[in-house]
């Protein structure tokens, strides 16, 4: 029977029907074999990175995700932003849990390392079986989604600052220094949350905003964090001397009197540097995304110097940990300060990258 011949040829597809009828058995020993691939991935994650995932749906129900076969946390010193993703076994109902879900939280060993909102999911059906990822950021992206309408503030403390635009936006653990008054401080039409947060703390006291990974907004003077000494056990390590976007020279004009100031990097023109930038500002008043000279150099030279190493395990440091690192194939050693520390497992192992500088 031509028919017959033709449907069990068809249906040894892993992916069944979606390629054409398929046999019962055969069906049924491709889903099979799927499920034990899927669950041979969780089982060997178990022993190198217990996490557990938790969601929260917008009626504040908390539900426990399926065990982790694979997942990386971000985990930064404020810029970009903390982010997350996260794969497991595909259920009957996960698509009907994922569609509500709107908070993600992540624990191991019995504490906090993620706290974040779910930004998108995705559920994928191949050889691997049915397999749901979940990603999203850190708990800065509530501000940083959020535009608001213009204000002008003839002396802007703090407090206003928080009742504004923080708080409404579900952000309620806090824990701040205290910030003189920034005057003639002015949130421009369509500027986010987060800008009006960053620039009243960047212009109040040098201050970078960032969140711990339960959540908490942090409005402290960056200060070192604990001293960590790294191992031998490198994985990898990579150097990086960034000259492209390094500024030698900002320069600041007021366009309404003419006036200017400037702030140069002698240690980069020393090297040759030559890059010169302009920005205006009209009048006195302070806009929320509006930086000095000074501000704009030094945010140049965020990146200029960077220290990639990976080792075995996760969660080896906090953003702004005190690393001392020896490294003497590549003649470098010394203390960096951890800029941004992702963690990740899958079914070779857990591993952490750490960005330093």
């Amino acid at each position: 029977n031509r028919q017959a011949v033709l449907r069990g040829r068809r249906g040894t597809d892993a992916l069944g029907n979606l390629h054409g009828v398929q046999t019962q058995h055969a069906g049924a020993s491709a889903a099979q074999s799927a499920d034990r691939k899927a669950e041979q991935r969780r089982c060997r994650n178990e022993g190198t990175g217990a996490m557990i995932g938790m969601v929260t749906s917008c009626t504040g129900k908390q539900t426990l995700l399926p065990a982790l076969l694979q997942w990386n946390i971000k985990r930064t010193d404020g810029e970009p932003c903390d982010s997350f993703s996260v794969q497991f076994l595909c259920g009957k109902t996960t698509k009907e849990l994922l569609e509500q879900a709107t908070e993600f939280r992540a624990t191991e060993k019995g504490r906090v390392v993620f706290t974040g909102i779910v930004d998108d999911f995705e559920l994928r059906l191949g050889k691997e079986g049915a397999i749901a990822e979940l990603t999203g950021r850190g708990m800065a992206a509530r501000l940083m989604d959020m535009q608001t309408p213009a204000a002008e503030y003839v002396s802007a403390q703090l407090e206003d600052i928080l009742n504004a635009y923080v708080r409404p936006c579900g952000i309620t653990k806090i824990e701040a220094d205290e910030m003189p008054p920034v005057r003639n401080f002015v949130v421009q039409t369509g500027a986010t949350c987060y800008q009006a947060l960053a620039g009243f703390c960047r212009h109040s006291a040098e201050i970078f905003p960032r969140f711990l990974a339960d959540g908490t907004l942090v409005l402290r003077k960056e200060a070192a964090g604990s001293s960590i000494r790294l191992g031998s056990e490198i994985l990898t390590v990579q150097y990086v001397r960034n000259r492209y976007g390094v500024a030698a020279r900002q320069v600041l004009i007021n366009t309404r009197n003419g006036s200017y100031q400037a702030a140069d990097y002698a240690g980069f023109q020393a090297l040759g540097g030559t890059r010169v930038q302009y920005a205006g500002r009209t009048g006195d008043k302070i806009r929320a995304t509006f930086r000095t000279a000074k501000q704009r150099l030094d945010d140049t030279k965020r990146d200029e110097k960077l220290l990639y190493v990976t080792y075995p395990g996760s969660f080896l440091a906090e953003p702004l940990d005190q690393a001392v690192v020896s490294i003497g194939a590549l003649g470098i050693r010394g203390t960096f300060t951890v800029q941004e520390a992702q963690s990740g497992c899958d079914e070779t192992g857990a591993t952490c990258t750490l960005i330093l500088r």
